[in-house]
């Protein structure tokens, strides 16, 4: 089980919430992970709720199987491939078949895309900005008169 982590990306988790993240993964049932660890139902519920535990989990999940976009890229090129071996081979096609693949592909290959710049909005988004807050308290009374003579040195 491999992730794409950048060589100083570290996941936050502890290992027991690793343990039980790993289990569910497996199990897909908060149930059989509290029977198989001998955990209460209610810890294993707490610990997968952890925002550090969920995004491992989805982390993982989208990354293995065909949930992988390299994956779900080279299983499309393999579809496409054939179909045109077949055309080849018949000599005789539809030219709609491989045009209904291309369009699905390009399609998918697009909404990766848009997903990855939206990720990177939001990344952008929720980055604090600096800001500077300037408070002028002239309000024309004697007591701002006298600390302006006080700041000045008038007095």
């Amino acid at each position: 089980m491999t992730t794409n982590l950048l060589p100083a990306e570290v996941i936050a988790i502890s290992p027991e919430a690793l343990e039980v993240a790993n289990s569910y993964l497996q199990e897909n049932s908060a149930k059989l992970v509290s029977e198989n660890l001998a955990v209460p139902l209610d810890r294993v519920c707490e610990i997968l709720a952890r925002p550090e535990v969920r995004n491992y989990i989805d982390r993982v999940f989208f990354d293995m199987g065909y949930n992988n976009r390299f994956l779900m890229r080279r299983a499309m090129d393999a579809v496409i491939k054939r179909k045109f071996e077949e055309l080849e081979e018949a000599g005789v096609g539809s030219g709609k078949d491989i045009a209904d693949l291309l369009h699905l592909s390009h399609k998918m290959s697009m909404d990766l895309l848009d997903r990855e710049i939206q990720l990177q909005k939001l990344k952008t988004e929720t980055q604090p900005q600096k800001q500077v807050n300037v408070q002028i308290n002239d309000d024309g009374t004697k007591y701002s008169q006298l600390i302006q003579k006080l700041i000045s040195g008038d007095i």
